[in-house]
């Protein structure tokens, strides 16, 4: 059974190897949250719930940009 925090990893698009590379946490590690075999310390768990947090954050900002962008494009004064 995967763990919650890796798969919250997995809707946002980021594999185990993403996961492993981005925080420097062996892949071996990373590999046994999936599998739900260990539970990642409390500290990585807030870590990683941050980052996702702040990708989510950074990608509505720039969908806003997007829309707001795009509705000026149709106006004429």
């Amino acid at each position: 059974m995967m763990n919650r925090m890796m798969a919250e990893c997995r809707a946002a698009g980021l594999s185990a190897s993403d996961v492993s590379s981005r925080f420097k946490i062996p892949a071996g590690v990373v590999s046994r949250w999936e599998r739900g075999e260990l539970r990642p310390p409390a500290w990585v768990e807030s870590m990683v719930r941050s980052f996702l947090a702040d990708e989510r954050r950074k990608n509505y900002e720039k969908s806003r940009r997007g829309q707001a962008a795009g509705t000026r494009r149709g106006w004429k004064r």
